[in-house]
């Protein structure tokens, strides 16, 4: 190029601007080149953030050269020409920007999260149906489910629904809960105090679609109801409730500190006996009942109502009410909750489907993905809870201690209530669980959170600050790239400045 300069370039009183104006255009040229011909980064080991993007490295190796070769080619050229370059000096700056927001834009792409599981070969589903049916409702139906012997992939043959039929309604009964006279206390039960190994083996009725059993505990037999049957409890002392708890854990463990709420009377009710019509809102569902006064749970005072065709949650029904964000009402995060419960109360069953018939992966995480998800809604609804976010998040991750999504969702509080210390400490270790398990949902995870980072505006470790990284997509955005223009008009105009003093 320099052996066929133009006449300007080759006039006595451009010569020395012309040696400049090259060898400015030649970094330019070498800072194109970086941007397009680099080397990939290697694989970073556990522990540590991937290696900054080619437009972090193009921001670091290009900006210097471009503004010493503003302030030369200001003290060497005409005025002219001095002016000319440095215009092309802040259209290449803009330039330089637009390819560091499109690399961070790329950056951001996160594996597919249902390549938790690779896909099986198609299984259809195998059933055997129960004898029993559902007890006959108002509009003269009744429905019986099955039990699942073989559990489909997603490219085999689906479970049938439940069958129904008519039936003759014989009209609203009143039901005492013990069975005879309707009192409501404490037992005493034989089996509460028999050795472990000899405890009996109990089956909740209206599960026969599921196997499921639970140790023996003290409580009263389960009862099947229908909309407008009526349950009598006879209160053995006056401070006895009726309360109804969220989920078989709860009925279990008598804990009445999450959730759940007093059952509402009749209004025929007294103050020694409590009556309970059972309402069209109660269709289908499973009532946990049992007395909040100290101690009375424990002793006995529980009892188990199902109501017509209980429908058990599953683990991919929940994931799809959680992806049509139906937490984003209280209405909508309380029945999402409720679902949650519902698949929770007879794991590892209920997360068969989504992860493929895999037995390992739900015997693994099925309660461990109740605890996330239910963490998830309890942080995202419109009245946010994140204490109880926080402690089912840890109660995840206590059953699995490499669950990833448990870990990002987490890392995603700590930023939402903006402890820095904590949400750094709860990255690095995504990170970690990243590199060593390898697995879609892992990448998925460490992705997500990476993003939350930035829309806070905080750069991730392993620089660890409260401002944006260079070659983010905050750190590229309008006002980014206006202010990175305008300090280089600033020195490009310095050069002039100099320029014309000599």
């Amino acid at each position: 190029y320099s052996s066929h300069c133009s006449d300007e370039f080759l006039h006595p009183c451009n010569k020395k601007m012309g040696k400049s104006m090259l060898k400015s255009i030649l970094v330019l040229g070498l800072c194109f080149t970086a941007m397009g011909a680099s080397p990939s980064p290697p694989s970073p080991p556990p522990s540590s953030s991937p290696p900054a993007s080619p437009a972090h490295r193009l921001g670091g190796s290009c900006a210097m050269p471009l503004l010493l070769s503003s302030a030369v080619l200001g003290l060497t050229a005409s005025r002219r020409t001095a002016l000319s370059f440095s215009v092309l000096v802040v259209f290449a700056a803009a330039f330089l920007q637009g390819a560091a927001a499109q690399v961070a834009e790329q950056k951001t792409t996160v594996a597919d999260p249902t390549a938790v599981i690779a896909a099986q070969p198609k299984i259809d589903c195998s059933v055997t149906w129960s004898e029993s049916w559902t007890k006959c409702s108002p509009g003269g139906k009744q429905t019986r489910r099955y039990t699942v012997d073989v559990y489909p992939t997603r490219t085999g043959k689906q479970c049938p629904a439940p069958q129904t039929q008519s039936c003759t309604y014989a009209g609203p009964q009143t039901i005492m809960i013990d069975g005879k006279a309707g009192t409501w206390g404490a037992k005493d039960c034989v089996q509460r105090r028999a050795p472990a190994a000899e405890r009996k083996m109990l089956g909740y009725p209206g599960e026969t679609h599921e196997t499921f059993v639970m140790s023996g505990m003290c409580q009263y037999d389960a009862i099947k109801v229908t909309v407008g049957d009526v349950l009598v409890f006879k209160k053995s002392q006056a401070s006895d409730d009726v309360f109804v708890v969220p989920s078989q854990w709860h009925y279990a463990e008598c804990n009445f500190t999450d959730g759940g709420n007093a059952l509402p009377a009749d209004a025929s009710s007294t103050a020694s006996e409590f009556r309970y019509t059972i309402r069209a809102q109660d269709t289908n569902t499973r009532l946990y009942l049992a007395s909040s006064r100290e101690s009375a749970c424990s002793a006995g005072q529980r009892v188990l109502v199902s109501v017509d065709d209980f429908k058990q949650g599953t683990l991919a029904e929940v994931v799809h009410l959680i992806n049509t964000k139906t937490y984003n009402t209280e209405k909508g995060a309380v029945e999402l909750i409720e679902r949650i419960w519902c698949f929770e109360d007879h794991c590892p069953m209920p997360a068969m489907g989504f992860y493929e018939g895999n037995a390992e992966w739900s015997k693994e995480r099925c309660k461990a993905d109740a605890f996330s998800l239910l963490g998830f809604v309890y942080r995202k609804r419109p009245v946010p809870q994140i204490q109880r976010a926080e402690m089912y998040y840890k109660k995840a991750l206590a059953l699995v201690p490499t669950h990833c999504e448990a870990t990002e969702y987490m890392g995603e509080l700590y930023i939402q209530i903006g402890d820095f210390a904590t949400a750094s400490t709860t990255f690095t270790r995504l990170e970690s669980l990243e590199a060593s398990e390898k697995t879609a949902a892992c990448t998925n995870s460490l992705g997500l959170l990476q993003a939350a980072w930035n829309k806070e505006g905080w750069c991730p470790p392993p620089v660890n600050s409260k401002t944006a990284c260079m070659g983010s997509a905050s750190a590229s955005s309008p006002r980014a790239v206006m202010m990175s223009v305008s300090s280089l008009f600033l020195v490009t105009f310095s050069g002039l400045v100099l320029a014309t003093v000599f």
